[in-house]
Parts: structure tokens; sequence; C-alpha cells
């Protein structure tokens, strides 16, 4: 069986370019605006993993949460601090070419917010050719059947072979939530919000000879069958809802309807990115916090829901602080169940139903883990022993050990850091490292047996300085610093197209606390020098290129291998939200 384990922070990152993939031509542009209460903007903290369907790490994916964007490390991990989201909602997109675009969305807490993604590969299922009809199978039953009329992205018709990129989603699938786009939150035919019980999904992606992208052709449709799984049959309806979601909004919309024939649902579409075969409840939202018997909170735990009638659980993890919201079905009795570390059932409860629109707010939880608990604990000093005041703790499994913790908490103002883990494993073996923003210190890397319950660090040194850092600045905004995960290249290879530089300096880098910076300087000469154009800059609030900035590029040093790459950014650049001064200093080894 696949281990679906959150991974290690911190190593290097994979560089990688502005999402290369591109949207879904999709006409269908008439979704209603949803009466979903997605309440006032705040800010709010993400952290997470993405990983593939064989459970290995995603590189180098492009995270958007608003107007932030971050990549993913070496080990798939990424981290928000203070994204702009709405009260109850709260859109996370992944990208990254080759894979199908990902999505979660969340009520988020006060807390962090535990993201777990996992991307689909977009594999061709088979190829057909336009003017002819086609059907593309899976081994399970699941059928598109093409009448042959497809056009291209400026809505012309096309003509030619179409790779076919069929995936089919179950209900049954035990990664259901990390697979699947977005949430079961959806908007009907009428505009009103709705949460949905899956019948199963289904995924097409069209791309033509040259791997350009594909729709079904303006008043033509494509006939979609799905498989209904076995413990649903006796359940599902004869006429169901059929759903598409949207990329842009984070929401299932209803279009038309699919006719169960057997075990499976039939139904007609006009376009293809994600289908869902779903029934639909008026929804509200539910928050409960969980915590041990001393009090502590239960941090990266699973707590899932279900209707008495449904067949399947879905469930979300809870913050640093314990707690986990969601959108619910309302007016329903629905069973509560709290899994620990373990994946055992420890704690079980009926939740009475809910008014539809309104939130819920659940006492407090407390349960037993059958896990053994850790508390994590102590304070950061500086070199002068005065207390850290602007920094961070990360806590990171030691490699080769399996369960499911990792995380990082700022310090206090007089900082102090505090961290509530369980594992299955007794005497765990962990590495804790502390960070210094104001004087760019870092404690080391810390390995140590978790052998006590309580694991004491005080007055922590620290006092080293940072092998690599990057510091920008936007306007006057606070100074945003980058720490460790760098990955800096200088590439002389021959160009594959005739847009591409023989001579790039690329320099890829984000950092536990949740910035990120991704510089390209093209045509380098491999010497110091000053450059003005061919650049892309991409960092945790914005992105700009020669077209929309202005800015003088300085490499100061240039080392080898080995050897450090030192570098100052200077000037203006343009967005949607006006001009903006922008300056940087870096200073990291060269990895290649």
């Amino acid at each position: 069986m696949r281990k679906f384990y959150p991974l290690l922070l911190l190593l290097l990152l994979i560089f990688s370019c502005k999402s290369e993939t591109y949207l879904d031509i999709d006409d269908n542009n008439s979704t209603p605006e949803s009466n979903f209460n997605f309440g006032n903007t705040v800010q709010r903290n993400f952290q997470g993993i993405v990983l593939d369907t064989d459970g290995n790490p995603v590189s180098g994916a492009t995270v958007t949460i608003g107007t932030n964007t971050a990549q993913t490390n070496f080990k798939g991990f990424f981290i928000f601090k203070n994204a702009e989201v709405k009260e109850n909602f709260a859109l996370v997109k992944v990208t990254k070419s080759g894979f199908v675009d990902g999505s979660r969305v969340m009520v988020p807490t006060s807390g962090v917010n535990r993201v777990n993604i996992m991307m689909i590969p977009a594999t061709t299922t088979a190829s057909i050719n336009s003017g002819a009809t086609s059907t593309v199978s899976l081994p399970n039953g699941t059928k598109v059947k093409f009448d042959g009329s497809f056009k291209d992205a400026s809505g012309n018709a096309y003509s030619g072979s179409v790779n076919v990129a069929l995936y089919n989603l179950t209900s049954s699938n035990q990664y259901l939530t990390e697979l699947m786009p977005g949430s079961l939150l959806a908007t009907n035919s009428g505009g009103n919000a709705r949460i949905m019980e899956t019948f199963g999904m289904v995924h097409v992606q069209l791309t033509g000879s040259s791997g350009q992208k594909l729709q079904i052709a303006n008043g033509h449709t494509a006939e979609m069958t799905v498989p209904i799984d076995a413990s649903q049959t006796s359940m599902s309806p004869n006429i169901i809802p059929l759903w598409s979601y949207d990329e842009n909004t984070g929401m299932w919309k209803e279009e038309g309807s699919a006719t169960k024939i057997g075990n499976t649902y039939v139904g007609t579409v006009s376009h293809f990115s994600w289908w869902n075969c779903d029934a639909q409840f008026p929804q509200a939202i539910l928050k409960v916090t969980v915590k041990n018997p001393a009090g502590l909170p239960m941090v990266n735990t699973k707590v899932s829901l279900k209707r008495s009638s449904q067949a399947y659980e879905t469930y979300g993890m809870t913050d640093n602080l314990g707690t986990v919201s969601g959108i619910i079905p309302a007016n329903e009795t629905l069973v509560l169940k709290v899994y620990d570390v373990c994946n055992t059932v420890v704690y079980t409860s009926n939740v009475a139903p809910v008014t539809a629109g309104t939130t819920m707010v659940l006492p407090d939880i407390t349960v037993t883990s059958t896990g053994n608990q850790y508390v994590i604990q102590g304070n950061l000093k500086t070199c002068a022993n005065t207390d850290v005041t602007d920094g961070y703790v990360l806590l990171r499994p030691a490699a080769g050990t399996n369960y499911f913790q990792y995380t990082s908490v700022p310090v206090s103002s007089t900082g102090s850091f505090s961290f509530n883990v369980y594992s299955c494993t007794a005497n765990p073996q962990f590495i804790l490292e502390g960070y210094d923003y104001t004087n760019l210190q870092t404690s080391g890397e810390i390995p140590f047996t978790a052998n006590l319950p309580v694991m004491n660090f005080n007055n922590l040194s620290v006092c080293n300085s940072v092998s690599e850092f990057i510091s920008y600045k936007i306007d006057n905004q606070n100074v945003k610093y980058v720490l460790g995960s760098m990955y800096a290249q200088w590439s002389g290879l021959t160009p594959t197209s005739p847009n591409m530089p023989a001579k790039q300096l690329r320099i890829n880098s984000t950092s536990p606390a949740g910035n990120s910076f991704f510089m390209i300087q093209n045509n380098m000469l491999g010497t110091p020098g000053s450059f003005t154009t061919d650049y892309t800059f991409e960092f945790s609030g914005g992105f700009f290129t020669p077209s929309t900035g202005n800015v003088a590029v300085q490499i100061t040093n240039f080392g080898a291998v080995g050897a450090y790459i030192d570098f100052t950014v200077n000037g203006t650049y343009t967005d949607t939200n006006g001009n903006h001064t922008f300056t940087a200093n870096g200073h990291v080894l060269r990895d290649l």
C-alpha cells in the first residue's frame, strides 16, 4: 500500500519557471453568483505537501493563494505566511507541467492550516482522429464518446490527431480528498451554495498533435459514462446532477444531469476539465478543536464526518492549535470521528443537525491517542544572550522515520517556542533548527531523540551565520528574508529553441516562513557585471519581467561551483496594483 507521509523540509529546491501549464478552454462562463457566505478578507497561514499519485514529492510546483506564489521544495513542501483569503474560503492552486492542475478549497482557521495535495500525471490514454466518432475507455468502465468535432484555443476548427488523457476518481479512493480539485463545495443552477456527495469524478484533457490545448467544438457534445462504486449502487438516484469544476472560482457548478444505466451514470457534456456526479445538500460550516487530556492541541489530527446513509467519510486535518473547520451538509445528523497518528479511531460522536447557512462551533473534544506524545519546547537566544524576538523554529522528522509530523512555529516576543507532537514509534528522532531574522543567524540543525515526554531546549543559542540568504523589499513593506533551501545554477547548455538563451543564471529558493524568491538572469557571460534586460523575477507578493519592470541586476561576485554568488537588484516594476520599488540582495552557494 502506498504511504501518504509528509516528508522533510529545508532541502534544495529544484528550479522552476513561471507555470508552463495552460488554462482549460471553456466557453461556458455562465456560473451563477453563489450565495455562499465567504466572509471578510483575513490573513491566514498555510503549510502543505504536494505528492504524485505514487506518494512521491512533486518538487518545483507553483503554488498560489490569491496573489501569493511559492514553489515546492525538493520534498514537495510549501508554506505561506499571512496570505489574504476569506474567512470561510481559501483556494490553494498547484500547477506543474506534466500534471493535471491541482487545487484545494478549505475554511481556514486562525492557526497554521494544513494542505495535502496529490497531483495526477497528465498521461495520454489514447489518440483519436478528428472527423470520426471515437470512444476512449478505461478498464473500470469509464468511457467518453466523441463525435469528432474539436476546436483550438482561438476557437478555430481543429483537424488531426487528438491525444486524450482520461482519469476516473472513484468515491472509494482512499486519497479522494487529496486528489480531487477544490472541495465538495458547489453552486447549483439557482445560485445556491451546496455541499455534495460524490458518486464518481472524471477528468479529461485534450491536446493536439503539437501539444496545443483542445476542446469540444461549439454546438457539439460528448457522451460520458461514469461507473458507480459498488457500495453506492443501491443508494444511487436514477437521475443525478452533473457538475463541472471552475478553476477560477474553486467551486463546482451544476450543468445538466446524468442517468443511471445499470451500474453507471451516463450524461452528455459540452466541454472538458473535471466532471462530477453528485447528490446535493444545503450547506453549513462546522468548527471543532481537538485536545489531549492535558489540554494541549492535537496537531495534524484527522477529523472525519459522514451522514448515516453515506458510504464514505470526508475529513480535514487540525491546525497547530488543534482546530479544524469545514463545510458540512446542513439539516443532517452527522457521525464525527477523530483518528490519531496511528490511524486509530479514538473518538466517535453524533453531531446534531446544523441550520443551513450558519456556523456551528462544537465544544472542544478531548481524546487520548494510542501514539506516543512529546512536548518539545524551549527559547532562542542571540549571540548577545538576548531574546530572539523575530524568528521561527523548524521541527522535522529525521531521515528514515515514518510518522505524520512536521511543522514550524514563530517564536514569541520572548523567544519561546513549543511543539506538541505524536508518534507511533517510541523514542522518535527529530531535527530542530532555530532562526533569527534580525541578525540572520541560525542554531544549525540539532538532531535529537525524543526519549522523554517533555524535551527542553532552554536558551538555545542562535549564533551561526546563515550560509545562504536572500533579502528583498517591496515599497515600504518590511524586509523579507529567505533562509536556506537555495538552488543556484549557471547553465551553458545548447539552446533547444530560438528563444532560449545560451547562458542563464537561475536562483530558486523558499523558506519555512513563507517567503519565496525565483530569479532568472539571461545571457550571462560567466563574469560579474550589470544587466538591465533579459531577467525574470518571481517572489512572494509579485512577479515581473523586462516588459513590466525597470531594474538593474548587479552580479558582484560569481563563484565556481561550491563558491558564492552575490547579487543586488534595484529598480521598479508594475503590476495590477500599480507601480512598486524593488530592492534585493543575495548571497547563495552555486550548485551547478
